[in-house]
């Protein structure tokens, strides 16, 4: 998941919680208020009508609202049951009849009847029979008839409609819903293209730090022109490539520098000890010190010469391609080194006599006869170099009956001064680099070469290299065969 999407989605949900927790206490607070609004009202009316002021306190109600005056009786009849309640004289107030001629006493349950008869007032819920819920308040009060000159116990009882504040609050709720999904989508959006803008600078950060590699470490990463972390960061990373930069200069050309130099008195050395060998007597000791001293002097010069070349490679340092017969190189390995393999037996394998590939002869040349002097190095007394042409690529694979290479150990095996221990470094006369310059070469070549071992059963390196379109190879039969020959010796 990218940061971009991360970061919509964090803010996203951030704000979706934020706007439910707005929606939720704006319906609450809306409930409670219209609740509390229309309840007001009522009890306001409900006064009046316990004051004797029926018309005054009618008016007070809402246009939907149900009355009912109950009449009991004179004030000194004590009330002592819902009954006496319920079996009262309904009076009808004059210019203001009853919506339907409700009669929310009989709709309401006797223990809240009740309540208005010992508490002298109530509150509760009732339900007509059409099924419409009501809020009903009331209280016990006298009427005075003036004219009559007569005052009586009523019971006065006032029924708000639910369904007016329900329907507002449900309306109320469908407006807050699509409000936050439209403003959780708006913000998303919103979000989405705005971090785009904000990481654009990490982008160009990200493209040009991939564009650097050991090889070339000029690239620098573009400095944003604000005066943010994001400047500081492109600055820290440039500095921190400057001196990575000088590093591996310093190191190249110390490298470069110490191998050239050292080409010098290893070939004196073996030379006097060559000449010493040749034109002396000298006792059997000093033949095998003379030995010893050449062989080195032989092994310090191959290490020298892989130290060189891994110099170029370093420096970018790149290869001539041009269509060649791959058969060929492999073979002219197998005539130059079976002789002098101390008893190993190279035997080389293809059904066809034309494997074409674009390379360079004497580098490949080289890759073939690392991995022999490997093979043959680590004790493998027969290598099986074979050869195949695979759809638009050619495998070469070099396969020994050695000792096997430890699990722990391939996944380092083409590291540069990598040794491994024990079977696979008896001679002892391994740089560790020959592996290394294998990986360059064939990576050179748009290739790639693996390993696979079994302890004891031996070793298959594969080399993978793209094959050679046929209309090349015809084109330029003639240049390659010279090419070919000039580089690679007569098959003996």
């Amino acid at each position: 998941m990218t940061l971009r999407l991360r970061l919509t989605l964090f803010f996203s949900a951030f704000i979706a919680i934020i706007l439910s927790a707005v929606a939720v206490s704006v319906y609450v607070l809306t409930e409670r208020s219209l609740s509390t609004a229309v309840e007001e009202r009522a009890r306001q009316a409900l006064i009046d009508l316990s004051r004797g002021s029926l018309v005054s306190g009618l008016q007070q109600l809402p246009g939907d609202a149900y009355y009912q005056i109950v009449l009991l009786g004179p004030v000194d009849l004590p009330i002592s049951d819902s009954a006496d309640i319920r079996v009262g004289f309904n009076y009808e107030v004059p210019g203001r009849p009853n919506p339907t001629n409700v009669r929310l006493l009989e709709a309401l349950p006797d223990r809240t009847v009740q309540d208005l008869v010992t508490r002298g007032e109530m509150a509760g819920h009732a339900t007509l029979p059409d099924g419409e819920r009501l809020r009903v308040l009331g209280e016990l009060t006298t009427i005075d008839f003036p004219l009559q000159d007569v005052r009586f116990t009523a019971a006065v009882v006032v029924g708000l409609p639910a369904s007016t504040v329900e329907l507002a609050l449900e309306q109320l709720a469908q407006d807050l819903g699509l409000t936050v999904v439209l403003a959780f989508l708006a913000f998303a959006v919103g979000v989405w293209l705005l971090s785009r803008q904000v990481l654009s600078p990490v982008q160009r950060v990200t493209q040009a730090a991939s564009r650097v590699s050991s090889r070339d470490l000029s690239q620098r990463v573009p400095v944003p022109r604000s005066q943010d972390e994001m400047r500081e960061l492109a600055v820290a990373i440039n500095h921190m490539l400057d001196r990575l930069q000088e590093s591996f200069e310093t190191q190249r050309r110390f490298t470069a520098d110490a191998s050239h130099e050292l080409r010098t008195p290893v070939t004196a050395i073996v030379g006097h000890a060559n000449y010493v060998l040749r034109r002396t007597r000298p006792t059997p000791e000093q033949i095998d010190s003379l030995t010893v001293i050449r062989h080195e002097a032989d092994r310090m010069g191959k290490l020298v010469n892989d130290l060189l070349e891994l110099a170029r490679a370093d420096a970018g340092f790149s290869i001539e391609k041009e269509p060649m017969n791959l058969l060929e190189v492999v073979e002219a390995v197998r005539d130059e080194y079976g002789p002098v393999a101390d008893g190993a037996k190279i035997r080389v394998d293809c059904a066809s006599p034309l494997v074409e590939v674009e390379g360079d002869p004497a580098r490949l040349k080289q890759v073939v006869l690392n991995l022999v002097q490997n093979a043959v190095n680590a004790g493998a007394m027969h290598v099986t170099l074979h050869l195949a042409t695979e759809g638009r690529y050619v495998t070469l694979e070099v396969l020994d009956d050695g000792p096997g290479i430890p699990s722990e150990a391939i996944p380092h095996l083409f590291d540069r001064f990598f040794r491994v221990d024990g079977a696979r470094s008896t001679r002892g006369n391994g740089s560790g680099l020959g592996l290394a310059i294998v990986r360059w070469i064939v990576q050179q070549h748009g290739g790639t070469v693996e390993v696979t071992s079994k302890t004891a059963e031996g070793s298959v390196f594969v080399v993978t290299l793209p094959a050679l379109n046929p209309k090349a190879t015809d084109v330029n039969r003639g240049v390659r065969q010279s090419a070919v020959e000039a580089a690679v010796p007569a098959r003996r």
